[in-house]
């Protein structure tokens, strides 16, 4: 039996994808997500020959015959008072009626006229304009909320004019469905009202197990029962896309932006269902926004083709994504509560060691370039930002990685750094050297030196503590276990070799290595890792008057109270810093896409 399916997109950049039975678009905004899904629609409904956007050619099945299509799509056909063959159906769209007539020289039949046809121009450009509206339904955010709305009963029998039409030729197995479904996602049940016999309406309530069979007697009953058409948008929208997948026998689905209207709970769940409806004889393509909806697909299959559009200057770039890597990355515990999937919906990601850096670096780089859609994801340590760097880079996201300096005071951990990159053998040599340059400069603190800072600072300590011994008063003693608690773990950051460059950072170096970690810094940017200059993030506000501290938590409070103040000045930290980033994440595109340049 003859099924329509599409078998080869090809896009305006030269790639090609063999779509499967379900396909996800996924990107930043303004990506051209929504545009593909028009260029499909447009080609496989109109004249082949009219130029998409994003979409340069498609190619799908076609029948041998008009009885083939016939048999598994029911086109009727009938002559018009003119004597043309004419067929009905739902447009793409499923909210309004299609109707096409074809004039025929007298005598001349209906197979024997499009099979002359079929044979004498472009057998595409034939079946799209004349029968493509029959087999492809395109649910769009913008008529999402008519596909269920009260309608007229149905004239014909098996011939729909609307959506709610064709769930009523679906027969109650189909309702019984659509009311299952909704019940799980919204605690609230669909039915199909056609007691009154020249109108439909879908009515929402708590039970309808027992409305009766009989449409005479189920009235009264439903009719104290609230219409769909009356509800909020999201519940519409939901029912809308379960009645035209379970109630319209069509072949392709395009879907845009299946989560507008809905929350997340019920973003999941719709991706959920998508991910069952598409088979071997239903082909769904979806753009979206929504990591829910992503999430939900991918909880129910991997048999997926997840397709990612971004865009430089005016240059769309195409990556087809690992259903396998996708899945780690909803399962992995760390990846999954780092918010991690959400980046691939952006133009570029941001990983940084903690929580508090992804707060300060996200504010300050919306307070300098509020236009700039980026992800600052937390890795919750600077050795997994390199994994997560990575991981972004081989899906074609461009992505920025930024560690404090410290990062420099372990050798095999800065290795690790580095080999994300995809430095050059030169490079990451220099690098390397550098790096024990710099190691071995903060080492010539000696031990001595440090453990009797370290007896100064204890002796210091507990003089006062002495001093307040005989005190009575609680407060007291509570503003001097406070004291202790930040002296230990300043005596504690004393012993260490590298205290004074995790605060000073490039400025703790003597001159001629400040030249050298200006050489490393740009050996690293340019692949995308920011060895943050200042130090760590606690020194980035020094020059405005917020001191480097031990208690992060009071330092972020102070930090972003202080941020939206502040002039953006880019010869000045933090701006000059959050400058290079946005400047190489706009600038450069992923690693794949530039050899695809190349």
């Amino acid at each position: 039996m003859y099924t329509y399916k599409l078998n080869r997109i090809v896009f305006n950049d030269g790639t090609a994808i063999e779509p499967g039975s379900l396909t996800v678009i996924i990107g930043p905004n303004n990506a051209g997500k929504s545009r593909i899904l028009k260029d499909i629609a447009a080609k496989t409904t109109q004249n082949q020959l009219i130029p998409g956007v994003v979409v340069s050619n498609i190619e799908w099945t076609l029948p041998q015959s008009i009885q083939e299509l016939h048999e598994t799509y029911n086109i009727e056909r009938y002559k018009d008072e003119h004597g043309s063959w004419t067929f009905r159906t739902l447009a793409p769209e499923l909210c309004q009626e299609f109707q096409t007539s074809i004039g025929l020289t007298p005598g001349l039949e209906w197979l024997d006229w499009y099979e002359g046809q079929y044979q004498a121009i472009n057998k595409f450009s034939f079946f799209a304009e004349h029968f493509g509206r029959a087999v492809i339904a395109f649910l769009t955010t913008e008529h999402r909320l008519q596909l269920v709305k009260e309608s007229s009963s149905p004239a014909y029998e098996k011939e729909a004019s609307n959506l709610l039409q064709a769930l009523y030729h679906a027969g109650r197995t189909v309702e019984n469905s659509i009311r299952t479904l909704a019940k799980r996602a919204f605690e609230r049940e669909i039915i199909l009202d056609f007691t009154l016999p020249q109108r439909l309406r879908l009515r929402v309530g708590d039970d309808f197990s027992t409305v009766p069979l009989d449409p005479r007697d189920a009235r009264p009953i439903l009719a104290k029962h609230d219409k769909l058409d009356e509800q909020g948008d999201g519940l519409r929208s939901f029912v809308g896309i379960l009645v035209a997948l379970l109630a319209m026998k069509r072949s392709l689905f395009l879907i845009d932006e299946p989560e507008a209207f809905l929350h997340p709970p019920q973003a999941f769940k719709i991706g959920e269902f998508l991910a069952q409806q598409a088979n071997d004889t239903r082909q769904i393509i979806l753009a979206t926004h929504s990591v829910d909806v992503l999430r939900g697909i991918l909880s129910k299959t991997q048999n997926v083709a997840i397709l990612r559009i971004d865009r430089v200057s005016n240059t769309n770039y195409f990556r087809q994504l690992d259903p396998d890597r996708l899945k780690e990355l909803v399962n992995d515990p760390l990846l999954s509560s780092a918010r991690v999937l959400d980046g691939l919906f952006y133009s570029g990601a941001v990983v940084v060691e903690a929580d508090s850096d992804a707060r300060f670096y996200q504010t300050t780089s919306r307070k300098q370039r509020a236009e700039a859609d980026f992800h600052f994801v937390n890795a919750d340590n600077k050795q997994t930002v390199p994994r997560i760097a990575k991981m972004y880079r081989d899906m074609g996201v461009r992505c920025a990685g930024i560690v404090d300096f410290d990062v420099l005071n372990d050798s095999a951990e800065f290795k690790k750094q580095l080999e994300a990159l995809a430095l050059n053998e030169e490079q990451f040599g220099e690098a390397l050297t550098i790096r024990e340059n710099i190691g071995q400069a903060a080492n010539e603190v000696s031990p001595d030196e440090r453990l009797e800072k370290a007896k100064q600072q204890m002796t210091e300590l507990l003089s006062s503590v002495k001093a307040i011994q005989d005190s009575t008063t609680a407060s007291d003693k509570k503003r001097m276990l406070q004291k202790i608690d930040r002296a230990c773990q300043e005596i504690a950051d004393s012993t260490k070799s590298w205290k004074q460059f995790k605060q000073q950072g490039r400025a703790a170096l003597s001159p001629e290595l400040q030249t050298q970690f200006d050489r490393l810094w740009h050996i690293c940017a340019e692949k995308g890792l920011f060895i943050n200059p200042c130090g760590e993030l606690e020194s980035m506000l020094a020059e405005y008057g917020i001191a480097p501290t031990t208690d992060k938590r009071g330092w972020i409070t102070q930090a972003l109270q202080l941020l939206p103040n502040l002039e953006v000045n880019d010869e000045k930290y933090p701006w000059k810093f959050v400058k290079a980033i946005h400047d190489q994440l706009l600038s450069k595109v992923s690693n794949e896409q530039e050899e695809t340049l190349a």
